[in-house]
């Protein structure tokens, strides 16, 4: 991977923020080269690292889980990544926000590079 942001998408009111969310998602952008990882690579980390079946059930969507797109060919690799996820988990639908690409707003610098600054380290892509 090239890069990875911290920020808010998904949403509609301008320039959300950590203490004024508004109607957005906290997410990651990642900026990537589709030469040393595929979309579908990535697509297989997202899903195997979160819970595609737990419900976004609450009253704010800070925290749900989500996957945006930027265009068809994306949006069908999704839609594979459901349904094998979906046949692996027989009776469970997945609940995962998938929804076009909305304006992505980069979070604050303390919230960039979190577990890094923290001494802490997360396994890569």
């Amino acid at each position: 991977m090239k890069e990875v942001v911290v920020g808010y998408s998904g949403g509609k009111a301008p320039y959300p923020t950590y203490r004024n969310m508004k109607d957005h998602t906290e997410a990651v952008k990642v900026i990537f080269d589709p030469k040393q990882v595929t979309y579908s690579q990535l697509l297989s980390k997202f899903f195997r690292d979160h819970s595609p079946g737990s419900s976004n059930s609450t009253s704010r969507p800070q925290y749900n889980n989500a996957v945006w797109f930027k265009n068809k060919y994306q949006e069908n690799l999704i839609g594979e990544k459901v349904e094998e996820w979906e046949r692996k988990h027989i009776g469970q639908k997945v609940k995962t926000v998938i929804a076009p690409v909305t304006k992505f707003y980069r979070a604050e610098e303390y919230h960039q590079k979190y577990f890094k600054k923290m001494g802490m380290s997360r396994g890569g892509c």
